[in-house]
């Protein structure tokens, strides 16, 4: 295997690594945008209810609805720590490619063996 050959697994590797980085990057942003827009719904939802009821459904709909933001809260912050994740892996997974690829260069073609 020469190193031309290598050099274009690589690229491959790496551009592979950067279209599911975008592609994951993008589905997680998708359910954030999903989660924030059901979040405001369910707490319209809470407000209509409130607003028909008397003080004590008022005082109830004001719970469910800090506890509705809270949770839609923390599904952000999951989906966007998760996405952080897949895209630093992602680009560490590049980043290992490139290395590999910028020390096989210059090798003679003896040396590079497929395994």
């Amino acid at each position: 295997m020469d190193t031309k050959n290598i050099n274009s697994k690589i690229d491959d590797a790496a551009n592979k690594a950067k279209d599911l980085t975008a592609k994951a990057s993008a589905k997680l942003s998708e359910a954030a945008g999903k989660a924030t827009v059901a979040a405001s719904d369910a707490g319209e939802k809470v407000e209509g209810i409130a607003k028909k009821g008397e003080h004590r459904v008022e005082e109830s709909a004001d719970k469910a609805r800090h506890v509705v933001k809270e949770l839609a809260s923390k599904l952000v912050h999951a989906v966007e720590e998760t996405a952080q994740k897949v895209v630093h892996g992602a680009k560490e997974i590049a980043s290992k490619a490139e290395h590999r690829r910028e020390e096989l260069m210059g090798k003679p073609g003896d040396k590079l063996k497929a395994q």
